[in-house]
C-alpha cells in the first residue's frame, strides 16, 4: 500500500479550546502536519507554534506563505464567516468551531462556496462523536420509542460563564450569549437524533442575572476579565416542526443547579428516551456517571448505566480523524456545511423571537 501524502494543517486561533482540544488531536495522527498557528497575539501564536513545532503567524498573510491543506477555525464567532471565506476561495479546507457564523445569510453563502470550490467545510459539532450520544442514537433509529412527537435537549452550568468580560459576553463579537454558544450544541443534537429539518414556529426567552466580579469568579476556562456581560445566560427556546414533532431547548451559564448536566428526553409514539450526562470540559458534573433511562406507557424506567465519562479528547480525536478522511477520500462531510446553516437559522429564528416578544414564523 502507497504511503499517505502527509497533510498540511493549520490552526486559526490560539485560545482555549485550540490549545486544549484541536492542537493535542491533530498532533496525535499519522501522517498529519500542524504547520502554522494563527492568532492575532503574537504572543498566544508563538506559545502553540513552539509546542507544535510550527510556523507562528499573527496575520493572514503571513499564514498565506505557509503551504496548507486545510486550517481548524477557532477564532471568535463575528470573525468565522470572512475568515473561513478566505481559506474556502484559496481551495483549502475548513473544520469550523460552532456556531458556523452569526446569521443565516452567512452561513448559506460559505455553504454555497464550498459546493462550488469542492472544499470540505466540516462543522466542529464535537458532542457527535460521544459514545452515549451514539448508543442513544441508535436506540432511537431501532424504533425503540417509535416516532418522536418531542424532543427536549437541555445543558445547565451552575458557575459556566466562558470567562466574563472576554469576547464570549460581548454582543459584538459573539452574537450572542449562551444560546449560541451552549445553544449550538444543544440545537444540532436536537437535529441530528431526530432528522427534524424546517421549522414553522420559533418561540424564545432570555434571561440574564447581574454578574459581580468582586465576588470571585473562575471556572475550568478561567478568570474574569471584566464585569462586561452584555449577552443573556440562560435561554428557553420552543420550535415546531413541520410534521409536528415539537422541539424544547434550554441552556444556562450560570442556574441553580448542583451540578452541570446535560439531559436529552425523547418521547415517541411508544415510550421515551432519556439520557443524563455532561458535555464538554466541566469539572463541576452532576451525574457521576452517565446513564439512559427508557420508558414505556405505564411501565417502571429501565435503568442503563454507561461506562463513566470518558475524557472529551476521545470525541475532539474522532472529529479529526473524520476531517482528515473526508479531505483524503472526497467525501461528504458529517457534519456538513447545510448543519451548521440549519443550527445558525435556529438560533436566529429564536433571537428574533426573544428581540419581538412573540412567535416568529
Amino acid at each position: 500500500m502507497a504511503k499517505q501524502r502527509q497533510m498540511s494543517i493549520g490552526i486559526v486561533g490560539a485560545g482555549w479550546i485550540a490549545e486544549h482540544a484541536h492542537l493535542p488531536c491533530f498532533l496525535s495522527l499519522d501522517n498529519v502536519s500542524v504547520r502554522a498557528i494563527y492568532d492575532t497575539d503574537e504572543a498566544r501564536a508563538a506559545r502553540l507554534a513552539k509546542q507544535a513545532g510550527a510556523t507562528a503567524c499573527s496575520r493572514l498573510s503571513e499564514i498565506g506563505q505557509v503551504p496548507l491543506d486545510a486550517v481548524i477555525l477557532c477564532t471568535p464567532n463575528h470573525t468565522h464567516y470572512e475568515i473561513a471565506r478566505h481559506f474556502l476561495e484559496k481551495g483549502i479546507h475548513v473544520l469550523c468551531e460552532k456556531p458556523m457564523t452569526t446569521t443565516a445569510k452567512e452561513a448559506a453563502s460559505l455553504r454555497r462556496l464550498a459546493e462550488e470550490t469542492g472544499t470540505v467545510l466540516m462543522m466542529g459539532f464535537v458532542n457527535r462523536y460521544r459514545d452515549d450520544i451514539r448508543e442513544l442514537r441508535f436506540r432511537i433509529a431501532a424504533g425503540q420509542i417509535g416516532e418522536v412527537q418531542m424532543c427536549e435537549v437541555t445543558w445547565r452550568r451552575k458557575r459556566g460563564i466562558p470567562r466574563p468580560g472576554s469576547w464570549f459576553t460581548q454582543k459584538q463579537l459573539s452574537g450572542g450569549g449562551v444560546l449560541i454558544d451552549l445553544g449550538s450544541h444543544m440545537l444540532d443534537q436536537l437535529l441530528f437524533l431526530t432528522g427534524a429539518s424546517e421549522p414553522v414556529a420559533c418561540l424564545g426567552s432570555f434571561h440574564s442575572r447581574p454578574f459581580f466580579a468582586r465576588e470571585g469568579y473562575s471556572n475550568w476556562l478561567g478568570g474574569f476579565e471584566s464585569e462586561q456581560v452584555e449577552v443573556e445566560d440562560t435561554a428557553v427556546g420552543m420550535i415546531q416542526f413541520a410534521g409536528g414533532m415539537l422541539g424544547k431547548v434550554h441552556v444556562s451559564w450560570q442556574d441553580d443547579v448542583a451540578g452541570d448536566f446535560v439531559q436529552i428526553h425523547l418521547k415517541g409514539e411508544r415510550g421515551s428516551l432519556t439520557l443524563n450526562t455532561l458535555f464538554g470540559f466541566s469539572d463541576q458534573g452532576l451525574y457521576k456517571q452517565p446513564h439512559l433511562l427508557l420508558t414505556y406507557a405505564g411501565q417502571e424506567a429501565q435503568y442503563f448505566p454507561l461506562p463513566p465519562k470518558p475524557g472529551p479528547l476521545v470525541a475532539f480525536k474522532r472529529q479529526a480523524d473524520q476531517f482528515v478522511a473526508c479531505i483524503r477520500e472526497k467525501s461528504h462531510p458529517v457534519p456538513s456545511a447545510q448543519d451548521g446553516e440549519q443550527v445558525v437559522r435556529l438560533i436566529e429564528l429564536l433571537y428574533q423571537s426573544a428581540r419581538k416578544g412573540l412567535m416568529v414564523t
